[in-house]
């Protein structure tokens, strides 16, 4: 399909932002380097405190396209994603968060194809991964990396366009990495989407952008682009690194798989999907109930050694204050023998012994 430039639908792109002094340039200078022209650029800040807003402001002198900087008290990272999505007034969405960058043509590759076809509720591609820094040194950075690596390679098939739910079929779907399309970054989303299906949820962390994409492959096709169009960048300041450091990813899975089991939203989810997922639910219980009757085995050894250390501790106490005692008893005695006449006359023969140079037998 070719573009006559004063048709082209409007696409909203939001970044939102906090603390993202360092890479923020970079996604800007990608957004404006794009070969789709009908855009507006919409930053949210989540209450930054670093340079961002003023490398925003900056960006937004020098740009002939529509800028948005918006500003407010800390929110946090869904509800800044969900207000970015409120003052949105395009007919597309493009997320791009402010440490990953677009490759020149993205969004007029991704529309192109949302435009072929109106049922098309998301149109992913294929994305490429920046490592910033010192990452390649770091366990839980690797980690990460080789789980997130060639997301669409995890997929049985991909189509250019095909109905999401057969996505959800995929008998691959729960296997590894559960999301297999990507980040926010990586997707263009038909704006009313979101009037239907309503915002991310703000109950998830790791998994919210998952849950997004598995109610719109519900409702909706999907459309696939088999080019690099975007890439994420890992770095130890990331959201999904801290997800990880502090434990938050394992909790967020068994929330997701429990909410796609019983929330209204996941009503028509295939039931062959449904039952994989109640059977890794199940799983996963009874692999936490092993692990938590392991904990209990576990607390009562101590307590039972807490209790033999305590008994140790009393006799040893008790040898202490017999000992003491029977210590006393030998000093005073000492003392005693010490102040009697015997061990006067004692000393004063000891003393003229040694005076007359004679042997002590003692």
């Amino acid at each position: 399909m070719t573009f006559i430039t004063d048709q082209q639908p409007l696409v909203s792109v939001l970044i939102p932002t906090y603390q993202g002094e360092e890479f923020l340039e970079e996604a800007l200078d990608s957004v404006l380097s794009q070969t789709y022209h009908n855009l507006e650029i919409i930053i949210s800040d989540d209450g930054s405190v670093d340079r961002t807003l003023e490398i925003a402001k900056n960006f937004q002198l020098h740009s002939s396209i529509k800028f948005k900087i918006l500003t407010h008290q800390r929110l946090g990272m869904i509800p800044n994603w969900n207000f970015c999505l409120s003052m949105a007034q395009g007919k597309y969405i493009k997320f791009l968060f402010q440490d990953d960058v677009l490759t020149a043509s993205c969004i007029k590759d991704m529309v192109q194809l949302a435009e072929s076809d109106e049922d098309i509720g998301l149109v992913f591609s294929a994305r490429g991964v920046l490592i910033a820094r010192g990452v390649e040194t770091n366990e839980t950075c690797l980690n990460i990396i080789k789980d997130i690596e060639n997301l669409h390679l995890a997929w049985s098939k991909l189509e250019s366009i095909q109905l999401g739910i057969n996505l959800l079929k995929d008998p691959k779907f729960l296997d590894g990495c559960i999301n297999k399309i990507g980040e926010p970054s990586t997707v263009l989303i038909r704006r009313n989407v979101f009037d239907i299906l309503g915002d991310f949820d703000p109950n998830l962390c790791q998994l919210v952008d998952v849950d997004m994409w598995c109610r719109i492959m519900l409702q909706y096709k999907v459309g696939f682009i088999n080019k690099t169009l975007s890439y994420f960048r890992i770095h130890f300041s990331q959201q999904t690194v801290q997800n990880h450091e502090e434990g938050k990813i394992t909790n967020d899975y068994q929330f997701f798989l429990q909410k796609m089991m019983a929330n209204p939203c996941y009503n028509n989810i295939p039931s062959e999907l449904k039952r994989r997922i109640y059977l890794k639910v199940e799983g996963e219980r009874d692999d936490f109930q092993r692990q938590l009757v392991n904990a209990i085995k576990r607390i009562q050894y101590l307590e039972e050694r807490e209790l033999e250390l305590e008994a140790q501790r009393k006799n040893l106490n008790s040898l202490v204050e017999e000992f003491s005692g029977k210590l006393q008893k030998a000093e005073a005695l000492i003392i005693g023998m010490e102040s009697s006449k015997f061990w006067k006359l004692r000393m004063m023969w000891k003393n003229l012994r040694h005076r007359l140079g004679l042997p002590d037998n003692d």
